[in-house]
């Protein structure tokens, strides 16, 4: 039974030691699931928009409390120095006295002391009549608001890994080319030197090959680039130890293959259309609680309690306090203000048309760019496709060329204009990708958002 016992504890405290380590990432197999799932978790943007949804549900429960009758004790302790006197007919007190004689009486004792419980309640307040119903259509925007970033959130970490994607292919393919003309400068700086080939020769291959060096800096430019700004996203401290860690394991033809398998087109409305909804249906309740405005305040107070007079500061001496109570119904009828009232509700009802063309504005808007965007995928695809039929020829064109170089079938510098050829098609198939990806983030952030 010990045994059991201590196995059963010991099993526990690793589960609670488990859950409460902060989840990690594996940046040397980064997928583009686990690349936007773990920027849900650590997005410092994402986590603050989180955080306002949280303020805005604390506040609609703060405005139900404040419904709440407010109970409170009151206490004080007072030394009056000087006392306050009038005169009074001294008949009041001595019904012999003559009519013209007064007598001076005090209002108070060098001691004096109050306690008592306090209740008020409004029973009805135009001014927060309606701020829950106001607070609860808050929190449902700041909702709407939390999916729409988060929606931002994982459109703008899968084009940041797309970026990354391709920026990695392009490195790697120019790399491939600059080791290429390295390779074939030396060549012919040797040939040059045994007096095989013409200096003019040997200046284009070194060009050629400067010109390479040069591509190769700004493709490892934009690849670390590229790579400090997923970090970044993923709400990760982009280092030089997680840069140099960073390894995507989609590829730009596996990305295609994810993306143009998923559902983009949605049934649901989308969540800014249904945010200004929201909106005209806020400003419609704000209207109608401005005109309750109008109408009358009523309210219940009430107080239960005991005051102390005395010469001398004695509390515990029961006959020296002296009760005191009252129950108390209040009523408020607005005059005046009613006139700031009629241009407040003026002002909401102009708020009410406003809102109402955003919302039709948003409509419409929606609608057009969901054309723009489905027709753009639709280019970008057929595009993709050419762009990456036409590396494979290429690819074909530079195999066989280099067959022929090799038997001496052709000339160097042919074989150099195809592999010129190689780069452009390299760079537009790359730029097609691109293209292709991004309208279709594009399309399904439309679609949600």
């Amino acid at each position: 039974m010990k045994k059991t016992y201590i196995l059963s504890l010991a099993w526990i405290v690793s589960v609670l030691s488990v859950l409460g380590q902060e989840k990690k990432i594996n940046l040397n197999a980064l997928t583009l699931e686990e690349a936007v799932k773990y920027s849900l978790d650590h997005s410092p943007t994402f986590i603050a928009q989180q955080l306002k949804e949280q303020q805005a549900g604390y506040k609609l429960s703060q405005v139900k409390l404040d419904y709440l009758p407010d109970i409170y004790v009151t206490s004080d302790l007072r030394r009056n120095i000087i006392i306050p006197s009038t005169p009074i007919p001294a008949s009041m007190i001595n019904p012999s006295a003559p009519e013209d004689e007064l007598m001076y009486m005090r209002f108070n004792t060098p001691w004096s002391s109050g306690t008592g419980l306090n209740v008020t309640f409004d029973i009805f307040n135009p001014e927060t009549a309606g701020l829950k119903s106001e607070q609860e259509k808050q929190l449902k925007i700041s909702q709407l608001d939390s999916r729409i970033a988060e929606n931002e959130l994982r459109a703008t970490v899968s084009q940041a890994y797309i970026d990354c994607a391709i920026a990695q292919t392009q490195l790697d393919a120019i790399t491939a080319d600059t080791v290429y003309y390295a390779a074939l400068s030396r060549e012919i700086e040797d040939l040059y030197r045994r007096e095989k080939v013409s200096l003019v020769d040997k200046n284009n291959a070194e060009m050629n090959y400067n010109a390479s060096l040069a591509r190769f800096h700004q493709a490892k430019n934009i690849q670390h680039n590229s790579r400090i700004n997923l970090l970044m996203y993923l709400g990760v401290e982009p280092d030089e130890d997680k840069l140099d860690q960073l390894r995507l394991s989609d590829d730009i033809q596996s990305l295609y293959s994810k993306m143009m398998s998923g559902k983009v087109l949605s049934g649901e409305n989308p969540l800014s259309q249904r945010r200004q909804a929201e909106l005209v249906s806020l400003s419609e309740i704000k209207t109608k609680n401005a005109l309750w405005k109008y109408a009358p305040s009523l309210s219940l107070s009430g107080y239960y309690g005991a005051n102390y007079f005395g010469k001398e500061l004695k509390l515990g001496n029961t006959n020296r306090w002296f009760g005191n109570s009252f129950v108390a119904l209040s009523l408020r009828i607005p005059i005046s203000r009613s006139l700031s009232t009629a241009k407040e509700v003026s002002r909401l009802r102009i708020q009410e048309q406003l809102e109402r063309e955003n919302l039709r504005d948003v409509k419409n808007n929606r609608l057009g760019e969901l054309s723009r965007e489905l027709a753009r995928l639709e280019t970008c695809k057929n595009t993709y496709r050419l762009k990456q039929s036409n590396m494979k020829l290429i690819t074909q064109n530079i195999v066989a060329k280099q067959a022929q170089l090799q038997k001496g079938y052709t000339l160097e510098s042919e074989f150099l204009s195809e592999k010129l050829r190689e780069q452009n098609a390299l760079q537009e198939y790359l730029q097609a990708a691109y293209d292709l990806l991004s309208a279709y983030i594009n399309l399904e952030k439309l679609t949600k958002n």
